[in-house]
């Protein structure tokens, strides 16, 4: 019990000394999108990298396609819930500028890389998108032109 004390000790001091930028959850809004993309940045021996929850096709029920990649660079390969789960053949890549408070985001199907959204508004507040689900208003998915 003691070790455990301990450890956890030094995961909250450790934790203080991570950035703010490079710690913690944050909950993207697509502005003109009903996606909403829910992120968790953490950092490893190897650099920092990104996880996350997509709600790329927008069902409100508090689950999420996984994301991963690079702190505002991040992919996935949606899958396909009527075809048993399988992989839907395009990948996806979002791109953020975060001064400028605008994504794009680019489809690859292993050949062509095109791109499906450009200069797009989004927001972003901390911690989880609390649950993760469609925003207001009759909006389509991010992937939709």
């Amino acid at each position: 019990m003691r070790k455990f004390a301990i450890c956890c000790l030094a995961l909250a001091v450790a934790a203080m000394f991570v950035p703010a930028a490079q710690a913690g959850t944050k909950c993207y809004h697509l502005t003109n999108f009903c996606d909403r993309i829910q992120t968790t940045t953490f950092s490893s021996n190897a650099g920092t990298a990104v996880v996350g929850l997509w709600d790329d096709l927008c069902l409100a029920n508090n689950t999420g396609t996984p994301v991963g990649g690079a702190t505002n660079k991040f992919g996935t390969q949606p899958t396909n819930p009527y075809f048993g789960g399988t992989g839907a053949g395009v990948y996806y890549i979002f791109t953020l500028n975060n001064s400028l408070h605008q994504f794009d985001l680019w489809a690859w199907d292993g050949i062509n890389l095109t791109a499906i959204q450009t200069n797009q508004p989004f927001t972003t507040t901390n911690g989880a998108c609390k649950p993760l689900e469609r925003q207001k208003g009759d909006l389509r998915p991010a992937t939709e032109r």
